[in-house]
């Protein structure tokens, strides 16, 4: 059958025929040719079939059906993309829960199994009465692929064949069999025992743990593995929201890893050993494009802060976000090349007239200064230490930046604004004044790393600049190094004397000889130390400065 045949009649028969496998209503569009992401390079690397869910429309490459010698397979390759969306449930969320957990029992996987464990679930269903078709695929698929095929998809084609009662070498090279089973001795014995039993348990999480302990010893290098697959690209990547709550899920799967750990699926290499959280976000994102892992985990790591701050305080009901006010600054030409998002088309008409398209004028936002805040609830500002002694809160829970958000989002929560400097060696970070918790809880995942480089002159001029303020500083035993110097001292002596309050939150076993160190500055009225002996104290430690500083 060539190409020519995939007439308008025969594709809209083999979709019938298709619905009629499952006996389901989808809304879906019916197929459409795939047009090639990469036309110039053949048909190397382009999916058979998918599913657009934005659009809602399912795609072929009928050109490479042809190809493959596939053509009679058409009704089989779009019972597959149906069973994907309507029988398998394959939400997005259970996606996350999938790739999360096989992040711990596999760690540094490079590309997903997913998609191969949805194949299989797939598969089973169509093959019952097309599985000389789906075959046909698998075959045409080897034919064209441009490069050998991998021990793991060798293992994946023998479940087939045992599933379907084909001989050794149907779908698995002939020429792979010999090499397979020097390789992998009794590789053939466990397709058939994975054919036998992974459909016969009785839920899908034992299923995948079922089929990551089988799969993973195909696996040798997790993170080299590649893989592409005939009917491979069905699967769309979970979001940060699909992502997190995947995280919170894992005593969901606490039977399933016991039910596993005693049949023996799991090895001592791939127990699933719990995570800590930031841990398995490094994983589940560590594979992906360096942009897109930057976000992706900036989003995750955000949540995890999120919900360790409301431990610590009471949370308030789900709000949309507070914008930051802005003023317009004084209008400049606006130049080729500038953000076509600066022109202030208005000013411009108004004051250039009929030459306003010819040459605009731009004004750029900048931060209003805040008003004096309700309630008599001071502005707070948050001098946080981020020196190597610390690690990175993206990576490791670090107590200092959980307590410096603490700070901020009980201030927040009452109304008040907060200020952001974060600080170790060289320039600091400094924020503008906040009015929204998630914009200061994401400014406080900065970190430097370095020497402990206190910045009083910046103390001092921000302490002129809004005296109104409560200071708070964050840090540890560095902090007393820095002010033992004297004109430190008298720095922050000054400082104190022109703000509301100055607290220092410190890091000390003992406090005997900050008390020494500090003596000149405790004697002022406006400053308090405040010492926490363990690391893991700083976030209640946080949440009790706050509600002395802050409550009525």
């Amino acid at each position: 059958m060539s190409p020519s045949v995939f007439t308008p009649e025969h594709i809209a028969r083999c979709w019938r025929e298709a619905l009629a496998l499952w006996d389901v209503q989808v809304r879906l569009g019916p197929p459409e040719p795939h047009v090639p992401f990469h036309p110039d390079e053949g048909h190397a690397n382009e999916p058979l079939a998918y599913i657009d869910l934005v659009k809602r429309q399912v795609y072929v490459h009928f050109a490479l059906l042809a190809e493959m010698g596939a053509e009679d397979s058409l009704m089989a390759v779009l019972a597959h993309e149906i069973g994907h969306h309507a029988r398998f449930p394959h939400t997005l969320g259970w996606d996350a829960e999938l790739r999360v957990m096989e992040q711990r029992l596999v760690p540094g996987l490079k590309q997903s199994l997913t998609n191969l464990f949805y194949d299989l679930q797939v598969n089973e269903v169509v093959g019952r009465t097309n599985a000389e078709d789906l075959c046909r695929v698998y075959r045409g698929f080897q034919r064209t692929a441009k490069s050998a095929s991998s021990p793991l998809f060798h293992f994946y084609l023998a479940i087939y064949e045992e599933l379907w009662g084909l001989a050794p070498g149907d779908l698995v090279p002939k020429a792979a069999l010999a090499p397979m089973e020097r390789a992998y001795p009794g590789t053939r014995a466990e397709a058939r025992m994975f054919a036998q039993t992974f459909y016969a348990l009785p839920n899908p999480r034992l299923q995948f743990l079922y089929f990551c302990g089988a799969f993973i010893r195909y696996i040798e290098r997790p993170d080299e593995l590649t893989y592409f697959l005939p009917l491979g690209g069905d699967v769309s990547m979970p979001d940060a929201d699909d992502l997190d709550s995947a995280l919170q899920s894992g005593g969901l799967w606490d039977d399933a890893l016991e039910e596993a750990r005693a049949r023996e699926w799991l090895d001592e290499a791939t127990r699933g050993k719990p995570q800590e959280p930031l841990e398995a976000i490094d994983r589940i994102t560590h594979h992906l494009p360096g942009h897109e892992k930057g976000q992706l985990r900036r989003a995750l790591v955000l949540r995890h802060y999120r919900r360790l701050v409301d431990r610590h305080l009471l949370p308030l009901p789900t709000a949309p976000s507070k914008p930051e006010p802005y003023l317009r600054t004084t209008p400049e030409a606006w130049e080729y090349g500038d953000d076509p998002s600066a022109i202030d088309w208005t000013l411009t008409v108004l004051a250039q007239g009929h030459l306003a398209a010819v040459s605009p004028l731009r004004r750029e936002l900048e931060a209003d200064a805040p008003p004096p805040s309700e309630l008599g609830v001071p502005a707070v500002e948050l001098y946080l230490d981020t020196s190597g002694s610390m690690p990175d809160p993206e990576h490791q829970l670090n107590s200092m930046t959980l307590a410096a958000q603490v700070l901020a989002a009980s201030a927040l929560r009452k109304k008040a604004t907060v200020r952001g400097i974060v600080y170790s060696s060289g320039k600091p970070f400094v924020s503008p004044w906040m009015y929204d918790e998630e914009r200061a809880r994401d400014f406080l995942l900065h970190y430097i790393g370095g020497g402990t480089d206190y910045p009083f002159d910046l103390l001092a001029e921000l302490s002129r600049e809004r005296p109104d303020a409560l200071r708070v500083i964050i840090s540890d035993s560095d902090f007393l190094a820095n002010v033992s110097e004297p004109a430190h001292l008298r720095l922050l002596v000054e400082a104190t004397r022109r703000s509301r309050l100055v607290v220092a939150l410190l890091a000390l076993p003992d406090e005997r000889f900050a008390r020494q160190v500090l003596q000149p500055v405790l004697k002022e009225r406006g400053f308090r130390l405040v010492v926490v002996k363990w690391m893991s104290d700083f976030g209640p430690a946080a949440a009790e400065l706050a509600q002395a500083l802050l409550e009525k």
